[in-house]
């Protein structure tokens, strides 16, 4: 699939542009239904209201959490190189770079999609809070993974009032 904004290729789920971050539009396409004839059918257009778009990085850092029974068992079997080679929690960390859209459902950068209903915590962070962290909690088949997403962009105080209204927009008083 191409953008039909900056004309950049993507995979087919991305709701936004991972190079110039334009919401995506429904394409209509031909379909065969059960009776053998042809029919016109639309994809649904994803209406999302935009809180903020911008140029952004994103360092992420995934913690898979091992369990109870396997850190004590590599620890009696290896002791402390047991543990520390198969016991520990495993993370990895990566980084990815280009637009930043901020909806009333996820967060998206760089064709990466993070919803808010997992979101734990935002705060900003460092001493002129030159970055916002957003701590998430995800299940991926029985196994639990803690993910701390830090954002950074040239509009700080622009992008954490996004992110506030974003997450509250959903509240009802």
């Amino acid at each position: 699939m191409f953008c039909g904004h900056c004309g950049s290729e993507m995979d087919d789920d991305h709701k936004f542009c991972p190079s110039c971050g334009k919401p995506l539009k429904s394409e209509s396409s031909t379909i065969i239904d059960n009776t053998g004839q042809s029919m016109e059918a639309k994809t649904p257009e994803i209406k999302e209201k935009m809180y903020f778009e911008g140029d952004g990085e994103l360092v992420v850092k995934k913690i898979e959490h091992r369990g109870g029974g396997r850190k004590v068992a590599s620890w009696l079997a290896g002791g402390p190189i047991g543990y520390l080679a198969f016991g520990r929690d495993k993370t990895q960390k990566s980084k990815a770079k280009g637009k930043l859209v901020v909806t009333e459902k996820a967060i998206y950068c760089a064709g990466n999609e993070y919803p808010f209903d997992k979101i734990l915590s935002l705060a900003r962070i460092g001493t002129m809070h030159k970055s916002i962290l957003v701590n998430f909690q995800n299940d991926v088949a029985g196994q639990r993974y803690d993910i701390k997403l830090e954002i950074k962009t040239k509009e700080m105080d622009r992008l954490f009032a996004a992110l506030e209204s974003a997450r509250m927009s959903k509240v009802g008083f």
